[in-house]
């Protein structure tokens, strides 16, 4: 099931598109610092039926480092 993570800020951009979740932190480091919105976009259903869902949030610090909150989603 390939799946793409779409890396947004609320009402800003721009809104960045990576292949697998190991390559989060490292779009945001280009980024400013704040909140970020993951959402893990599929071309086949999800197990909720859907083919989107947030996937987890991530902050960077304005010291540079990055937390990567993932949600708790079944595997």
């Amino acid at each position: 099931m390939p799946s793409i993570y779409r890396v947004s800020r609320d009402g800003q951009e721009p809104v960045v598109d990576v292949g697998s979740p190991d390559a989060i932190e490292g779009a945001i480091r280009a980024g400013n610092p704040g909140s970020y919105h993951v959402d893990e976009i599929s071309s086949d259903p999800l197990p909720s039926g859907h083919t989107a869902r947030r996937w987890g949030t991530v902050i960077k610090h304005p010291d540079g480092t990055v937390a990567v909150e993932p949600d708790p989603w079944p595997a």
